[in-house]
């Protein structure tokens, strides 16, 4: 699997040594055989690039801080200079010999689940660039000195592969390659490059190792975000070592994939294809990083590389909670949206609602819209007003994605007055566990089961669930009302398959609460078990079909159902077989919260519940749900402080009337 890396004599080859600056480098490589020729080659070009002005990045070559802060931070690279390694938060501590091919949670008695990422992610050199801190902050030349030790050792051990080495204890796995190559080892070229301890011989192991990169980047890469992350690296070796005679075709390339991406793997309404909070901002950073990178540079990108981006930014604009994050949809996790935002300011200036974002209000001004549907993600967002205690709803209506999936179509997740209400468990780490099934699957997520089964979108092929048109939805949004009426018919697990067809319908009586009606239709006219699952991350008290969380000191939420025979609801907690009522506690770890199971059977079924939010301190704004005789598809909701409407749902539309 495994090939020599870049050799000296493969180094002097690919340079271009016509470079201005080269020419006392080039006469050395040109000297007879026999003279020190090679050996002055060496060390001119080692000198050469302790040097030279051009390129640039963001540090200066060598830069410290100055002044000296009073109390730096070398915590983490004191353990570095120990081999006290962290990668996906569990921790080793080495020998004097790192293995860098070494898995923390393949140890026979290890007490992680197995997880390919650590060995991958300790690959990244966040020890690294600890080191790189603490010299900038101290100057003291032991962690120059640790640095050269440890890199010139990676690149005597984790050698050039000859495949693309995607594959577990891998140190060239593509993505790796990239993030390195771009926001790693840039850093750390520019901070040790005139260290002390980085000698000739170090300098051009660092050079050919980083050279190889691009090599690695050139043979392979594949697509998503992954294409993003190797793009972005590949661009910035081509910027960096502009000496190589195969640095415009780098940069040439990287620019192309990136460029192209713009247009595939981003939806005409700005999401990324992976539809994932974190991972649509991973394609996005990377993008981003290659503009910057370039306009550093004086680096031309076709003329509308950045106007591209802008659509990107419109998913934070109003996708984001009132919290200012984004919900932990797919593997996103809970994005906080305000630090892109500023800088998107600095780009798109016109743009006074990303300015609203940037300053929390106290310049620009407010999106246009307060509701919105990304159609293409199949995502709609209903929401009160742009105020901090708006009330909002998230609904998934779209297609599986390109990676990263969750088995959450039709979810909904409220937030209100500031408190997330009904959740998303957002990621979990790429372990091979229980848990990793559990929070990607349908039983995590607020959505429907049937037969207490889950829905089964895995399995086709990724390009499949890239959509060429917006998937079937109705999204109707006006002044005192927002409706969203989307579809489930895809399969089901066990033998349920495509048997029942589930359709969910939300309607926003604006400003304060949603009335939601599932129904669920069976094809093969035999009774089913279907079960509408609401995750709370807090305590609940249940009567009847009714449950409320009991926040103290914040918002809470009613979610009332209309009481028709054999409809029941119970609360689950903490199971462990099948795993269910469970929220993720960090990234690894997990701590039991409840879920409400609100329950019907039938050949068909109707549920129709009100989720009500309440501000802090408020009680329980619902006095009662009541069915509406001769329409199965109607409710009167009867509020404490005396409000009653009356709610019917048709095909495609719904309408609530207030009736007192």
């Amino acid at each position: 699997m495994w090939a020599q890396t870049m050799s000296e004599d493969d180094l002097f080859s690919e340079l271009n040594l016509a470079t201005p600056g080269l020419e006392k480098v080039a006469a050395a490589v040109r000297a007879p055989s026999g003279s020190d020729g090679r050996a002055t080659a060496r060390h001119l070009l080692a000198d050469y690039y302790r040097h030279r002005t051009r390129p640039v990045y963001y540090i200066a070559p060598g830069e410290k801080a100055n002044p000296k802060p009073l109390r730096p931070d070398t915590g983490a690279a004191e353990r570095a200079l120990r081999h006290e390694f962290q990668s996906i938060g569990y921790p080793h501590t080495f020998g004097p010999t790192i293995d860098w091919h070494f898995d923390k949670t393949a140890e026979p008695d290890s007490k992680y689940p197995p997880n390919n990422e650590w060995t991958w992610q300790l690959n990244r050199h966040a020890e690294w660039s600890a080191l790189s801190r603490a010299y900038r902050d101290t100057g003291d030349e032991k962690y120059a000195r640790e640095f050269v030790a440890q890199m010139t050792a990676w690149a005597r051990d984790c050698l050039l592969p000859k495949d693309a080495a995607n594959v577990p204890r891998s140190a060239w796995r593509t993505i790796e390659t990239g993030i390195r190559a771009a926001e790693v080892w840039p850093e750390l070229w520019f901070r040790f490059i005139r260290a002390p301890a980085m000698t000739d011989d170090a300098l051009l192991t660092f050079l050919r190792a980083y050279i190889d990169h691009a090599h690695h980047l050139m043979a392979f890469h594949t697509t998503g975000n992954w294409l993003a992350m190797e793009g972005n690296g590949l661009y910035y070796v081509g910027v960096l070592f502009p000496e190589f005679t195969a640095a415009p075709s780098w940069r040439d390339t990287a620019a192309k994939w990136i460029y192209t991406e713009l247009n595939s793997q981003v939806y005409p309404d700005g999401v990324q294809v992976e539809l994932s909070s974190g991972y649509h901002h991973v394609s996005l950073s990377n993008f981003l990083s290659v503009y910057k990178i370039a306009r550093l540079n004086e680096r031309e990108l076709p003329a509308d590389f950045l106007k591209r981006l802008e659509k990107m930014y419109d998913f934070d604009v109003y996708g984001a909670m009132p919290d200012r994050r984004l919900p932990g949809v797919q593997d996103g996790n809970y994005y906080p949206v305000r630090r892109a935002l500023e800088e998107a300011v600095e780009y798109f200036p016109e743009r006074a609602d990303f300015r609203w974002y940037a300053t929390n209000g106290h310049e620009g001004k407010p999106p246009a819209e307060t509701s919105h549907a990304f159609r293409w993600a199949g995502y709609y967002v209903m929401r009160s007003s742009w105020d901090p205690d708006a009330r909002y709803l998230w609904f998934d209506g779209g297609p599986f994605g390109y990676g990263h999936q969750h088995e959450d179509k039709l979810e909904i997740i409220v937030e209100a007055f500031g408190k997330l209400l009904l959740v998303d468990p957002g990621n979990y780490t790429y372990e091979r566990s229980k848990w990793r099934n559990y929070f990607i699957d349908s039983p995590s997520h607020n959505v429907v089961l049937v037969d207490g089964e889950p829905q089964r979108r895995r399995g086709a092929p990724r390009d499949q669930y890239v959509v060429k048109d917006p998937l079937s939805a109705v999204w109707k949004t006006m002044p005192t009302s927002d409706y969203v009426e989307a579809t489930f018919d895809e399969n089901f697990g066990g033998e349920v398959k495509r048997n029942v067809t589930h359709t969910r319908a939300v309607l926003f009586v604006k400003p304060d609460f949603w009335v939601v009606l599932d129904t669920l239709q069976a094809k093969d006219g035999k009774p089913h078990t279907y079960d509408a699952l609401f995750h709370f991350d807090a305590k609940v008290k249940a009567e009847g079909v009714r449950a409320v969380t009991q926040n103290l000191g914040e918002a809470n939420l009613t979610v009332a159902a209309r009481p028709d025979p054999g409809v029941t609801l119970r609360i689950v907690e903490g199971q462990e077989d099948p795993p269910q009522g469970w929220l993720p506690r960090g990234l690894s770890a997990v701590r039991p919260a409840p879920v409400g199971i609100l329950t019907a059977k039938g050949v068909d079924a109707k549920l129709l519940y009100v989720l009500a939010p309440a501000k802090s301190g408020a009680a329980d704004p619902v006095k009662s749900v009541e069915a509406i005789e001769g329409d199965p598809r109607a409710a009167r909701i009867i509020f404490n402080d005396g409000r009653t409407y009356e709610v019917h749902f048709q095909p495609g539309k719904a309408e609530a009337k207030r009736v007192k």
